[in-house]
């Protein structure tokens, strides 16, 4: 009794279950499917080789409508077929003009006539397959496509359909377009092309045997072969109804019209081949039931006795995580199957989660000591030092008239320093500090370097990290300016990146060693003692990735002897 409460056991009989039940069902269903797919695709096939075939049939139709109307209301062709003009001159003129509209039609070699004629006699042939006879003018004005135009007013700008050649003994398919030129009056000069029927004909060489596809003129008459053996003329019901008994076969006809003629493109298949489809689709469902149940039998056999124990060691993995042991298991990832790569997975997320708490304590503790240092540091001694002994001078030296605006500067800057440095403020409020610092160092340095302000006003809104330019700014002064022991320039520029703030700080002085530069943002390097608050490179880019992220800081460029350029990258924060 005890094995029939098994775990292999309720496996084992809820799989055969499972697939007894369902497979037939399923089998159903997907034999039902099959059938109607097979008949979808086969209809779908038949619709898209119609469409690809309408549409080419209909270029052709397209570029010789437009052919036929660029004669039509060509002015030199208009002017030629009037009386008043030099007749040898710009009749042949006219000609070469038609040839060459016909020379650059795809499909010039399908072209029976193309002539532009006037009812008093004027006629002028391009160079088509047939040659021109005297008679095809009264031939035209005799044609049942002229009388066609004619019944309609010659209101539409061409006339198309399949007719007898002018030239008798064979069907065409014929475009004719009533002149537009202001000399000639409506219904006294039309263009008109012929066409051999082989144009349409030459693109059902490939399908008609295979696809019992062939094409039908405005009558219902076949205008090319067809393998099929049905009647050689179908009534307009029998091609709406899509159906037709011929041959003591049932057809399934299905057609799409072109554009012009009244011609339509057919396609003929049998209507009781789907029946033979279903027949091997029933067969082919049976033998996939079959095989898919013996495999379900085997199939659970082997699950019961693979899966139990990797199962089991798993409940318990995660029990033991459950209790905030993450401690690497190796005996959950010993199955090499879908188990063993979840134990695998469960593993990666155990030493995810280990390594996570590590870098987020790690990162806690390093804010902590960050902000210590900040605290600690936001004053320097001898930064004051410096900055009274430049007032004492400044005293001595201009009779005190500098004196309340360096100490309003200093006064500015003590007092923002006393507020933190971790606050965001606009660049406005950071710049006029930075101001303050400027104005301080410029007269300790006596004009050894000149500042730049290049920020755009617009970017002046943004908010960003306090004191994040003053120490790149000294750091450009001291490092940069200062050991060249001459004149220098430090610009601050900014521009907008998608949805970032870039602002940059340069300078003409020493530049960064080759050796230094790749652990300036990785190191703290001892700066000097004249520095206002001791809050360096690497100490900035640390504040601003852990404010914004890795994706934010410092990004340094440098050339010895030439230039340092360092740039800050923020998101956008109004």
């Amino acid at each position: 009794m005890k094995g029939l409460h098994s775990i292999k056991f309720k496996l084992i009989a809820a799989t055969l279950a499972c697939v007894l039940s369902v497979s037939l069902v399923c089998s159903l269903v997907l034999y039902g499917y099959l059938s109607d797919l097979v008949e979808e695709k086969s209809a779908h096939i038949q619709r898209l080789y119609l469409t690809t075939m309408q549409e080419q049939m209909d270029k052709y139709i397209s570029d010789f409508c437009s052919l036929i109307l660029l004669a039509a209301n060509d002015r030199e062709i208009g002017e030629a077929m009037t009386h008043g003009v030099p007749v040898t001159s710009a009749m042949l003129s006219a000609q070469s003009r038609l040839n060459a509209y016909l020379r650059s039609c795809p499909g010039e070699s399908y072209v029976d006539k193309f002539m532009v004629m006037t009812a008093d006699g004027r006629l002028i042939q391009a160079s088509g397959r047939q040659y021109g006879r005297l008679s095809d003018t009264q031939a035209l004005l005799d044609s049942d496509i002229l009388r066609q135009a004619a019944e309609n007013g010659f209101a539409s700008p061409y006339t198309a359909g399949v007719c007898e050649s002018i030239q008798k003994g064979r069907l065409v398919f014929a475009l004719l377009c009533p002149l537009r030129y202001n000399g000639i009056p409506t219904g006294r000069g039309f263009a008109y092309l012929e066409l051999g029927l082989d144009i349409f004909t030459d693109l059902l060489v490939p399908y008609t045997a295979v696809n019992n596809v062939f094409l039908l003129g405005p009558d219902g008459g076949f205008l090319s072969e067809c393998s099929a053996g049905l009647p050689q003329r179908l009534a307009p019901e029998e091609l709406q109804g899509g159906a037709l008994l011929a041959g003591g076969r049932r057809w399934k006809l299905e057609s799409v019209p072109l554009s012009a003629g009244g011609m339509a493109l057919c396609i003929a298949t049998r209507a009781d081949e789907p029946d033979q489809e279903r027949l091997r689709t029933l067969y082919m469902t049976l033998v996939i039931l079959l095989t898919g149940f013996l495999l379900a039998v085997v199939l659970a056999f082997l699950l019961s006795a693979y899966f139990t124990k990797p199962i089991q060691r798993l409940k318990a993995r995660l029990q033991r995580i459950s209790t905030n042991d993450f401690s690497y298991d190796p005996e959950i990832e010993r199955a090499r199957d879908e188990i063993g790569e979840i134990g695998h997975t469960v593993n990666e997320m155990t030493m995810s989660i280990h390594h996570l708490l590590k870098e987020t304590e790690s990162m806690y503790q390093q804010r902590q000591n960050i902000e210590i240092a900040l605290l600690q540091s936001q004053v320097n001694p001898h930064f004051l030092y410096n900055t009274l002994d430049s007032i004492r001078w400044m005293a001595v030296i201009q009779k005190c008239p500098g004196i309340a605006s360096m100490l309003c500067s200093l006064v500015n800057l003590l007092k923002n320093i006393a507020k933190g440095t971790q606050a965001r403020i606009p660049l406005k409020e950071e710049l006029a500090l930075l101001d303050d610092y400027i104005a301080i160092q410029s007269v300790r340095y006596m004009e050894t370097f000149a500042f730049v302000n290049k920020v755009p006003p617009e970017l002046l809104g943004y908010r960003i990290v306090k004191l994040t330019l003053q120490p790149l700014v000294e750091n450009a002064i001291f490092h940069g300016i200062e050991p060249t022991g001459e004149c220098g320039a430090i610009t601050l520029s900014g521009r907008e990146e998608g949805g970032d703030l870039l602002l940059c700080v340069e300078d003409n002085g020493a530049g960064i060693p080759p050796e230094v530069l790749p652990t300036l943002l990785t190191a703290e390097r001892q700066h000097d003692r004249s520095s206002m608050n001791g809050i360096g490179v690497a100490n900035v880019h640390k504040r601003l990735q852990l404010t914004y992220g890795k994706q934010y800081g410092l990004a340094v460029e440098s050339v010895l002897g030439e230039y340092t350029r360092v740039t800050v990258r923020f998101p956008k924060e109004v």
